[in-house]
């Protein structure tokens, strides 16, 4: 606080002072003081009240420094009542109280609604895994007894499959980073397992995979790529074009990093809509249209678009430490390329 701004705060305390003093010269005036001992009385009085205003305005400012101080450092805020000093006037008592008392209010509602969230988060989770049992039942019954019909079971149960993976990310984005193993891990067997978890999606959708540029080994967690490169194998069945569906795995050295890519030959992303790909809920022209939907879910079995599935690799990426691109051609091509740092340390401090 500026001394300005504190006078300009006490302006009206300043003003019945000096109402007061001018009142006092005229009345010591008119009984015969001389002007000489007027101005020596004024320039006392100025003297003290300037002092005390000082004293006053020092006081204040170190109050709410300490104040500013902690309230910068403390975390969470809202225990602030908490660690503040004792109010000095009768006015701050008053507003002490009342802060105190709206602050445990709401640190009584944040503790609420971290238990509402912690059990909510811990029933998805339960479910999530009571849901994978029958999930791999039908599996298992599609692999002994092979038909057509059991084949279009066995790639819709393995979107099921793709879609619980997605809700049990999600109940732990928060928390996340608690439940990765960094490891080295060959990109080759990773990409090669998800495409065995999803053979008879990619069968069904007449899928072409090319992966022979697959040879390096990188720092990251198995389970969590694998889940990105699933993600990423969604979209690119969501958003394929009329022509057959080729899907290209491919890494290489790229200054300092691993870079795998995975490209398709779909309907391509519009440049105005690429920035916008790995935010939350966004679905662009591709996903927007209710026909095109339909008719791209009835073709491929994927169901319209959420724009949840990018989103999801974007956040995950973060914890990992991997960075994440996307090129594109409209109506040619789409590229989502992923950078593993060549350093391992670089991904056990994320």
């Amino acid at each position: 606080m500026k001394l300005f701004d504190y006078m300009h705060e006490i302006k009206g305390v300043l003003l019945v002072c000096f109402s007061g003093g001018l009142f006092f010269t005229l009345v010591l005036a008119a009984f015969g003081v001389s002007a000489a001992q007027l101005i020596l009385l004024w320039m006392c009085f100025c003297l003290i009240l300037f002092s005390t205003l000082v004293c006053c305005w020092q006081k204040k400012r170190r109050r709410l420094s300490y104040l500013r101080d902690t309230f910068g450092v403390l975390e969470p805020k809202y225990l602030m009542a908490e660690i503040a000093d004792a109010p000095d006037s009768a006015l701050e008592q008053v507003y002490f109280h009342m802060l105190q008392r709206a602050l445990k209010s709401m640190a009584d509602q944040v503790a609420s609604s971290q238990r509402q969230t912690r059990e909510y988060q811990e029933f998805l989770e339960q479910w999530v895994h009571e849901i994978k049992l029958p999930v791999t039942g039908i599996e298992l019954l599609c692999e002994n007894n092979k038909t057509d019909v059991t084949r279009r079971i066995l790639a819709q149960t393995q979107r099921i499959g793709q879609d619980v993976e997605k809700v049990l990310f999600y109940a732990r984005l928060g928390v996340a980073e608690k439940d990765y193993l960094i490891r080295e891990i060959s990109l080759r067997e990773c990409v090669m397992n998800v495409l065995t978890r999803n053979k008879q999606l990619l069968i069904e959708n007449n899928v072409s995979v090319h992966t022979e540029n697959l040879s390096h080994k990188v720092y990251s967690d198995s389970r969590w790529v694998s889940f990105l490169l699933t993600q990423l194998i969604s979209n690119s069945l969501k958003y394929k074009s009329a022509r057959p569906l080729v899907l290209d795995f491919a890494s290489r050295d790229a200054d300092g990093y691993v870079e795998l890519s995975v490209t398709d030959n779909g309907v391509g992303i519009r440049q105005s809509e690429l920035p916008r790909i790995f935010d939350k809920g966004f679905v662009g022209s591709n996903g927007r249209g209710a026909g095109a939907a339909t008719r791209m879910g009835a073709a491929t079995g994927m169901g319209a678009a959420t724009g949840m599935g990018l989103y999801l690799c974007a956040q995950l990426c973060e914890r990992l430490g991997i960075g994440i691109r996307a090129e594109s051609e409209w109506k040619r091509s789409t590229s989502i390329c992923l950078y593993f740092p060549k350093d391992q340390t670089v991904m056990t401090q994320n």
